[in-house]
């Protein structure tokens, strides 16, 4: 993990799980993670091929100019690395794994940033991973970010991780949670509804991706 805000969440949510494949969904408490929350995100399980989000951070909203909540992450990626996501996501519920996502996104005249996703399972109270918590953070420091649109991403690469073998925080995750350095999230400069009728489709423009699991990767 590059970014403290996703390193953060996980050790978070691995205190919380002590030892089982994934916490339940009413384990987490917001108030715990208060300063995470703006790049933060949960996705629900409904089919292998749907996984809408039930809610999503300011942050995140402001970053793309739109409300993701019951829109599915799938359709936000076109052609391979749709693909690529579902697969992920699948393996994340079915065999709780950890997923690291790097992607990059750029605007309609060139520009570009990268993103840094962190996906991981949660479960019902019935024990089913029927839920993924997730974060997304920009890695570069662009000051555009939020004010302009966003017209196509594509991922750069997928890492699957056994939360077992993962480097873990040795703060308790509450206190790291809230002593994390606060960032402003990107301020949302036009309405909603104004971004979303200039928004092209998302697609997906190169196929080169690279699949990372249990420390191997190919291509």
């Amino acid at each position: 993990m590059k970014h403290k805000i996703t390193q953060t969440l996980f050790d978070y949510w691995n205190a919380i799980r002590a030892g089982r494949p994934a916490p339940r969904r009413s384990e987490i408490d917001p108030g715990d993670i208060r300063r995470l929350l703006p790049y933060v995100f949960i996705l629900e399980r409904r089919a292998e091929d749907s996984y809408p989000f039930r809610l999503a951070g300011t942050g995140l909203c402001n970053i793309y100019g739109m409300e993701f909540r019951g829109h599915d992450m799938l359709a936000t990626w076109s052609d391979d690395c749709a693909e690529t996501m579902r697969n992920t996501l699948n393996e994340v519920t079915r065999n709780a794994s950890i997923a690291m996502v790097e992607y990059t996104a750029t605007t309609a005249d060139g520009a570009e940033v990268t993103f840094e996703m962190i996906l991981m399972p949660l479960a019902h109270e019935n024990g089913a991973i029927t839920r993924v918590l997730g974060a997304i953070v920009p890695l570069d420091d662009v000051s555009w970010i939020g004010d302009r649109l966003l017209s196509r991403q594509w991922i750069d690469r997928v890492q699957l991780k056994d939360p077992e073998l993962m480097p873990k925080s040795e703060r308790p995750a509450q206190v790291a949670a809230r002593r994390i350095l606060r960032q402003r999230p990107p301020a949302r400069t036009v309405p909603f509804g104004n971004q979303m009728a200039q928004r092209p489709p998302l697609r997906a423009e190169r196929s080169y991706l690279r699949l990372v699991k249990g420390g191997q990767e190919s291509a």
